[in-house]
């Protein structure tokens, strides 16, 4: 494991020093239906306490996915099974996710953001799978920082999806920005790619992600499959996409969808 990708990764983290804990109670039947809202593949997920950096709870479902007992998980197998490419540019993820929380949203708006970006977990059989990351704080300590997080590990691997140094910041009910670089400062006006599409194209987006066929959204919509058609021609020239594929793996990876 590359030590100094995670020391700058901790040191990143430093600004959220929970000084004044608080004292509270998560509920996992509630965790457990949030988690399946972020999914869109075979995921698990986990708590972490930001206070002590210890994971507070670890899905069995983490098998699965990596083939790791859960019992195993903590930070530093976290760390351990990180693509070592990926890893040397996490640092910047994880510090662009402590700004944009810290010094870009009010505290009060804290619980109301999902951070997301694209990394490689090695699974126990040696391939390297990719990993949507989907992070909730779940909640703030007295000082106003991040103490206990839910993270959401989705397999996307099937997307093909490409391995950037970007992040999105999802809001619920707030303003979302999309697909960040984390080498560049911070700029919100350039990527609040969700508003290229109508309320019917996010409908459509929706079922394909979902596995549908053309054909089945066309009856659920209660649309022809002409019209389907056309949307979906309209959606690919509005992301510059070349196929469904793409266009799905994009959405996915940005947390439109």
């Amino acid at each position: 494991m590359d030590e100094d990708s995670v020391a700058r990764i901790k040191a990143a983290w430093i600004p959220n020093k929970v000084e004044k804990p608080v004292k509270t109670e998560l509920y996992l039947n509630i965790i457990e239906q949030v988690a399946n809202l972020f999914s869109a593949g075979s995921f698990y997920y986990y708590i972490i306490n930001f206070d002590t950096l210890q994971m507070e709870h670890v899905d069995k479902r983490i098998e699965s996915v990596l083939g790791v007992d859960a019992q195993n998980w903590s930070l530093d197998k976290l760390f351990e099974l990180v693509h070592p490419e990926d890893l040397k540019h996490m640092h910047q993820k994880e510090a662009a996710a402590v700004d944009f929380i810290l010094n870009r949203i009010p505290t009060e708006d804290i619980l109301k953001y999902k951070v997301v970006y694209v990394i490689r977990l090695r699974h126990t059989d040696g391939n390297y799978r990719t990993i949507l990351q989907q992070s909730k704080t779940l909640s703030v300590s007295e000082d106003g920082k991040v103490q206990h997080v839910l993270g959401i590990h989705t397999d996307v691997s099937y997307l093909n999806m490409p391995i950037d140094n970007k992040i999105s910041f999802i809001g619920d009910g707030r303003p979302s920005f999309y697909a960040i670089p984390t080498e560049e400062e911070f700029i919100t006006e350039h990527y609040d790619f969700s508003t290229l599409f109508t309320p019917r194209e996010k409908e459509i987006l929706s079922n394909i992600a979902k596995g549908k066929t053309f054909g089945e959204i066309a009856g659920i919509l209660n649309l022809s499959p002409h019209t389907i058609n056309t949307h979906k021609k309209n959606i690919l020239k509005k992301t510059d996409c070349r196929n469904t594929t793409e266009l799905i793996a994009r959405c996915v990876r940005d947390g439109i969808i």
